[in-house]
């Protein structure tokens, strides 16, 4: 069996979701890009930011644990702009993690506002320049931000 008709093959298998039959090109359609997961990392942002100005490390080391998690989903779905955002962790987003575990808020804003500033950047270079996402002026109403003290 050559290749060829091996991955006709693989492409005639279907597998039940629970709710569905679906091919594998029908999972390989479904992955989200990044018009799906910027909405959600822009949320987290939001908590990230709050939470470390509340000084609950915890939940601003989650954060950003997840939205990295989210650009390098993004990344790996979308390959033509994995260079933009392994770069953007790398230079940006590693510098804030930092300023997060040795619990720093002076360090921790100026790495956050470089890296909102760097986002916007490559929205423009991604000929997006109509994003624009700035921090919201008050904490996120949906989550109690202030640290909790350890159970027991």
């Amino acid at each position: 069996m050559d290749n060829d008709e091996l991955l006709e093959r693989l492409k005639a298998f279907t597998f039940w979701s629970g709710h569905r039959e679906m091919s594998i090109e029908d999972l390989a359609a479904i992955q989200p890009g990044l018009g799906r997961l910027m909405p959600e990392i822009g949320q987290r942002t939001w908590k990230l930011y709050y939470a470390a100005k509340a000084h609950n490390w915890p939940m601003a080391h989650f954060q950003a644990k997840e939205i990295r998690g989210l650009m390098e989903l993004g990344a790996f779905t979308r390959p033509k702009h994995e260079a933009a955002l392994l770069e953007f962790l790398d230079q940006y987003w590693t510098p804030l993690q930092e300023a997060i575990k040795k619990e720093d808020f002076a360090a921790f804003e100026a790495a956050f506002h470089k890296a909102v500033d760097a986002a916007n950047a490559y929205h423009e270079l991604k000929d997006k320049p109509y994003i624009v996402w700035k921090l919201p002026e008050n904490p996120p109403p949906d989550l109690d931000l202030s640290p909790r003290k350890k159970q027991g």
